[in-house]
């Protein structure tokens, strides 16, 4: 009967022991999950504000081409003045 008690106790302590270890190895585990939780968290806040960044810098570029094509507009029209001009005053200067 010593001997069934005895044998009853150890069981028990060896159950407690590997629940121990398994509640040690979830706890590591869960920490771990939340590390990694909190690098997705961090990553994601990044990756937020990146494509703000971007979406700012391709609306400055749209800026930057429509400005472009404007001046373009103007050049072309300028050089076009050029020409006339020099068509015009050199009309003028044959008919002298």
């Amino acid at each position: 009967m010593k001997q069934r008690i005895t044998l009853v106790a150890l069981v028990a302590v060896l159950a407690l022991g590997l629940t121990g270890c398994g509640g040690k190895e979830k706890e590591e585990l869960r920490q771990k999950v939340a590390n990694l939780e909190q690098q997705l968290a961090k990553a994601t806040s990044q990756l937020a504000e990146k494509e703000a960044g971007m979406a700012s810098m391709e609306a400055s570029l749209k800026e930057a081409q429509d400005e472009i094509a404007k001046v373009k507009v103007e050049r072309d029209k300028l050089k076009a003045e050029v020409a006339r001009l020099k068509k015009k005053t050199g009309t003028a200067t044959r008919k002298k």
